[in-house]
């Protein structure tokens, strides 16, 4: 990657629906290098996707809760895999610490939750959890800062 596809990838996180050709005149270059650049960032996996950023209190997941869970020796993925598939598990994580992973999840109520927690609990790998109630959310953001360079390899050496 370049500074050409960094300032490309900065367009894109303001708004990824601007057009190739408003891009292109931002950054004062052709469409076409904008539109190669992009298919390449895709092919790449460095773009792996285009999602709106939808308003999730006024769909009615107003509750957020960070999950906590010690799984049994052995049996991490597998359990991972499984709350994966639950649509209420917003991300999840292996830890190191006390706990194995973490689940943090969006849900409707407080209803909602316990049957999320009950229900895990019920699973025989799952020896523990420990919930905490999200109150306010200070900083959530999806878009990963490209302007940032990450350190060279030499140097972290």
């Amino acid at each position: 990657m370049d500074e050409l596809d960094r300032a490309i990838l900065e367009d894109l996180n303001v708004d990824a629906r601007r057009s190739h050709r408003t891009i292109a005149h931002h950054l004062d270059v052709s469409p076409t290098t904008v539109s190669v650049r992009i298919a390449r960032l895709e092919a790449g996996g460095i773009i792996r996707g285009y999602v709106p950023i939808l308003d999730d209190e006024q769909l009615g997941w107003d509750l957020w809760a960070t999950i906590g869970i010690r799984i049994s020796k052995g049996k991490l993925r597998e359990v991972e895999e499984r709350l994966a598939r639950n649509p209420r598990a917003y991300a999840i994580y292996d830890l190191t610490g006390e706990f194995d992973a973490l689940v943090i999840g969006r849900f409707r109520d407080r209803r909602d939750l316990d049957r999320f927690v009950k229900h895990a609990l019920q699973d025989p790998h799952i020896e523990r959890t420990n919930t905490q109630v999200v109150l306010n959310r200070v900083k959530e953001d999806r878009r990963v800062p490209v302007s940032l360079r990450p350190p060279d390899r030499a140097d972290s050496a």
